[in-house]
């Protein structure tokens, strides 16, 4: 019996253990990129762009930072970097919309870039960051029309604030490549990429984040859910190469949203956040057309 329950408390300490290293690889934040990564060109844009260092408190304390390019317009494009970035990667994003006439803020989620923390939630404190920016520009830039577009786990912040008490003048969303939820993406990938089964190591991660975080891994950051309240309008992009938030993700979250304005574009044979460089046209023509529906 002794030598039984031994066993056991091993097994237990060594998914304990494992758990703890999960918790590390995917949540602690770091400067790996995922996907698309900007050109020379596009960085040493950003770099000269003229762009305006920005800092607002966090609802739990921490400073963010955010770049802000002012075109002398009241509408601004809010651009949400993805998983392992920071607001350079947005540069490619943010050339287009200042060419269109936007003015542009593009902030650095939490643990990434300037911004404080160490880990990321996945989007599910960054909705409440992204929402107080939004609601920075409107005081401090008298921004009129804000659209917000986010890229893979930008898309998720994204698309998790579209369920929140928006600022009116946040007109719509365009979600590129986002998951359905923190716990979906990671169910998949650690099978696709580690070849371990999910559980019980997501269950023991879920008890680690609910204590040092206050968030729960299985039960926030769910975009589904998110999209069935949508209280403004979404544009649903996705790339049907796309294996690291695979593509069978983005009917889920079209299906769940139930606005008549909603709308949807798959890049044939795009994988994860290459649908704007592999069909810039058909990219930038949704996304404007679009946006134009929305905003004054």
């Amino acid at each position: 019996m002794k030598k039984l329950i031994a066993v056991i408390a091993g097994i237990a300490a060594v998914m304990a253990a494992f758990s703890a290293l999960l918790y590390k690889l995917y949540l602690r934040t770091g400067r790996n990129m995922f996907g698309y990564y900007p050109s020379e060109d596009d960085i040493e844009w950003a770099e000269n762009s003229g762009y305006r260092d920005m800092y607002i408190r966090s609802r739990d304390g921490f400073w963010l930072h955010g770049a802000l390019i002012d075109n002398n317009s009241d509408k601004w494009a809010v651009l949400v970097h993805g998983y392992g970035a920071e607001w350079k990667s947005m540069s490619l994003y943010a050339r287009k919309f200042i060419e269109e006439g936007y003015s542009v803020f593009i902030p650095d989620l939490r643990g990434y870039g300037l911004s404080g923390d160490k880990e990321t939630t996945m989007g599910h404190f960054e909705k409440d960051d992204i929402i107080d920016w939004t609601k920075m520009l409107i005081k401090e830039r008298s921004a009129s029309d804000i659209i917000i577009l986010g890229v893979s786990m930008g898309a998720a912040t994204a698309m998790l604030t579209a369920s929140e008490d928006l600022p009116e003048e946040v007109r719509c969303i365009v979600e590129d490549c986002g998951y359905t939820s923190a716990r979906e993406e990671f169910e998949y990938n650690m099978w696709h990429t580690l070849h371990l089964p999910a559980y019980p190591f997501l269950w023991i991660t879920d008890i680690i984040t609910r204590i040092m975080k206050g968030w729960s891994f299985l039960k926030d950051a769910d975009c589904v859910k998110a999209v069935s309240r949508a209280k403004v309008p979404i544009c649903f992009i996705h790339g049907s190469g796309d294996t690291f938030v695979p593509y069978f993700m983005h009917k889920k979250l079209y299906d769940s949203c139930p606005r008549k304005d909603k709308e949807l574009l798959i890049v044939d044979g795009a994988e994860h956040t290459r649908a704007v460089v592999d069909a810039p046209k058909a990219y930038w023509n949704k996304v404007f057309s679009f946006i134009e529906k929305h905003t004054k």
